[in-house]
């Protein structure tokens, strides 16, 4: 809550204005003495219209108790000593809190009002002379004036101090507001200034990009050319190395219808080994019949006892010419089957031989398809680069017309940072300006308001 002093006028001051003669502070001990012990009443009334038009829900019992205190003590105290300062500063105390409840100053001269009415009827009632109670009720009127007059330069600098404050907030936000917005351009300035500095040195340096592009270009063009030249001596490479595929695909094709052949010779060599098994498979079942024979021949020669003998001996021999052919049989069988092996061993690798030289037959043939469309795209690439290089030629002379146009934007942007320069300096000025102006918008408020 605000305090407000009203003004500097004394109390002898301000009663001075109303009470030339200088009788009224006389007149309210006068006053106070007609009104005796009822002058509490008095205090009591105003307390009343407090209540009533504030209410009694902001303030607590102890609080609403002191208020009604100060009040019976304000009226003794303004009837007691009129002339001092001492009920000035407890009305001052009282209005503030009036005027901080919103309470206005209608109210006020109302309740002002209501005490002298109060005064009135105890005053009729008490004084019997007229004379006495007209000059009573005369002098009790100047005194209410001059409560209303206190209350009035009360509200009065009441509303000065709020507009003031107002003012204050106002100025304050005004100036930062206005600082905010200048440091702001400022800042916004300073950047746009470093971005122009940097598309400044960007700019200059694609400026000695440009000459290198352009150099690059040109050489370009001519690695182009010579591109070109190579592409045809690739051509003549590829259709002959291409003829030299078409040849070794023919050897390879060649070479898989001999490994056909070996293939099915092996077979036919592996058929007649197995025949030849067969043969051998029939001797070594005569041989054993034979050895069996033989065997019996000596059963029977050896029941003959002497008789026997030589059948026995020719018995043996046969045993022994069979068992020979067995053990022979034998070994033409492991030769033979040795032969098988290595038969079939030469037969798969004969299958093998077939698949790597079909496999290579395939290669030459997906390599020719491989060269047929390498020649294609040498040739198209061929055209590309003739291509290439015009546009290589062209290009060099837009980097040359670029380069032309980038040197006059480079001059653009360093026009463009000197004026982002004067633009801080004019803010800046501007800055100054309005600090002085807010303070001598604020040195000025004091004395408006003294005068």
């Amino acid at each position: 809550m605000t305090e407000f002093t009203s003004d500097t006028i004394s109390m002898a001051d301000r009663l001075r204005e109303f009470d030339p003669a200088g009788t009224l502070p006389g007149m309210a001990a006068r006053i106070k003495a007609t009104l005796g012990e009822r002058i509490d009443e008095l205090g009591d009334v105003a307390f009343e219209g407090y209540v009533a038009s504030a209410g009694s829900r902001h303030h607590s019992p102890a609080e609403l108790e002191a208020i009604h205190r100060n009040a019976q003590e304000f009226y003794r105290e303004l009837l007691g000593n009129l002339a001092g300062e001492r009920w000035g500063e407890q009305a001052r105390v009282f209005l503030n809190g009036v005027i901080a409840a919103g309470l206005s100053l209608r109210a006020q001269i109302h309740a002002v009002n209501s005490v002298v009415d109060k005064v009135r009827d105890i005053v009729t009632a008490v004084v019997q002379d007229p004379e006495e109670r007209a000059d009573l009720m005369s002098a009790m009127r100047y005194i209410s004036l001059v409560q209303v007059e206190l209350c009035c330069a009360a509200y009065a600098d009441s509303i000065r101090e709020k507009d003031r404050q107002e003012r204050d907030l106002q100025r304050e936000q005004f100036s930062d507001l206005l600082t905010n917005q200048i440091d702001r351009a400022a800042d916004l300035g300073d950047r746009l200034r470093d971005q122009a500095r940097e598309a400044s040195s960007a700019t200059r340096g694609m400026l000695d990009k440009a000459s290198e592009v352009a150099a690059a270009a040109e050489q370009s063009a001519i690695a182009m050319r010579e591109a070109a030249h190579t592409s045809s001596g690739l051509i003549r490479a590829i259709e002959e190395a291409r003829t030299e595929v078409d040849q070794a695909a023919e050897v390879a094709l060649k070479a898989s219808h001999q490994a056909g052949e070996a293939v099915e010779m092996s077979s036919a060599l592996s058929e007649h080994a197995q025949s030849i098994e067969s043969i051998l498979g029939l001797i070594r079942d005569i041989a054993g019949q034979t050895n069996l024979l033989a065997l019996n021949a000596t059963i029977e020669a050896a029941r003959a006892g002497d008789a026997g003998r030589g059948f026995a001996v020719v018995a043996q021999e046969v045993k022994s010419l069979a068992s020979q052919t067995a053990r022979a049989t034998d070994d033409i069988a492991q030769k033979i089957a040795a032969i098988q092996h290595a038969t079939r061993q030469s037969v798969e690798t004969n299958e093998r031989i077939r698949a790597t030289v079909q496999d290579v037959q395939t290669t030459g043939m997906r390599i020719r398809a491989a060269m047929d469309a390498q020649s294609q795209t040498v040739t198209m690439i061929t055209a590309a680069v003739d291509e290439t290089a015009l546009a290589a030629d062209s290009m060099s002379s837009n980097i040359s017309a670029i380069r032309q146009d980038t040197e006059i934007v480079a001059s653009e942007i360093d026009e463009l940072e000197g004026g982002f320069n004067e633009v801080r300096n004019h803010l800046g000025v501007l800055r100054d300006r309005s600090t002085n102006f807010v303070k001598t918008v604020v040195g000025d408020e004091p004395q408006r308001a003294a005068g």
